[in-house]
């Protein structure tokens, strides 16, 4: 509990001098592998999200490094801004559902478009329980997709 209260004050201390009053702090919780999950709502927070919330990213970077220089922790911080990331995680399974629906009908393999590992990676775990359907990463950098095939 000490850990989280230290990381409370560090989250408000990080988005005071960002510039960000009008701000609540949703949640920070430690996940079952260690990692800190922190949600923020912030008023207005189209510019904090970015394009892709890409700007979610390197606000995590900037709060891992801060976090790990003020208590020594080296955990990983997934940050969500006004529930954005968990929203467009749902989409993911979602559309891993649908992938997987569509292999198992036409017995062809779907392919995705290119992501993120991290968009990959909730793509492989949804679909990780279903023994009739497999997948697979395939290409490099940028155009890395997976690839979701039925296997009878």
């Amino acid at each position: 509990m000490e850990k989280i209260d230290e990381v409370k004050n560090i989250l408000n201390e990080f988005w005071r001098h960002a510039g960000i009053i009008d701000f609540e702090i949703k949640t920070v919780e430690t996940a079952v592998d260690g990692s800190l999950n922190v949600g923020v709502f912030i008023h207005d927070a189209s510019l904090y999200i970015g394009e892709e919330g890409r700007n979610i990213r390197d606000f995590e970077t900037i709060l891992r490094l801060i976090i790990k220089k003020q208590t020594g922790d080296i955990s990983t911080v997934h940050l969500d801004i006004n529930n954005y990331r968990e929203l467009k995680n749902e989409t993911l399974r979602e559309l891993a559902r649908k992938a997987a629906r569509r292999a198992r009908f036409y017995k062809q393999p779907v392919a995705l478009e290119a992501m993120t590992a991290y968009q990959r990676r909730i793509i492989h775990t949804e679909l990780a329980i279903h023994p009739d359907i497999k997948t697979e990463s395939i290409g490099d950098g940028g155009n890395r997709r997976v690839v979701v095939k039925y296997i009878s």
